[in-house]
């Protein structure tokens, strides 16, 4: 299995995440635009996601809920400022926070290796160290390394 590299240098707002995916590159882009797709893998350990918008266009918008089997329930929500089959960018904000502003700007690199094989660069960048820290801190790196595991089963079945 594939691991994903979290890269996150002192005194910088920014998150780097690399990860190979055995899959080529027009099928990791679809697993990340497709509302059906990203309901299979985009999953925080013990919740279920529902797509709740997904305009995936340059100034579209998304929200995306997560809820547990308690009820529970926590969202994200952004807007895609630039669309391509090789660079998502779009901002990022969770709903849960007390207040609001908390806004992260995500580039997503998809680079296509060859022999059916992508290369994601995913660059977060926050508001502030703090805004970088508290993300860290939340326990998303063991998240998204599940996540991305559940994204290799989702291409798989691509094939």
């Amino acid at each position: 299995m594939n691991k994903a590299t979290v890269i996150a240098r002192p005194s910088e707002q920014n998150i780097i995440i690399e990860r190979v995916f055995d899959a080529p590159r027009d099928k990791v882009f679809a697993a990340m635009t497709q509302k059906d797709k990203i309901e299979q893998w985009w999953i925080g350990p013990g919740y279920d996601v529902h797509v709740e918008r997904l305009d995936v266009r340059d100034g579209g918008s998304w929200k995306f809920v997560q809820r547990n089997k308690e009820g529970h329930e926590f969202s994200f929500h952004g807007v895609f400022h630039y669309i391509s089959p090789e660079c998502i960018i779009q901002t990022t904000e969770f709903d849960g926070l007390p207040e609001s502003g908390h806004v992260g700007l995500e580039k997503m690199e998809l680079f296509d290796l060859g022999n059916g094989k992508t290369k994601l660069i995913s660059t977060g960048t926050f508001m502030s160290v703090a805004d970088r820290d508290g993300m860290l801190q939340s326990g998303m790196e063991e998240g998204m390394q599940q996540t991305y595991a559940r994204l290799d089963e989702v291409l798989q079945e691509m094939k």
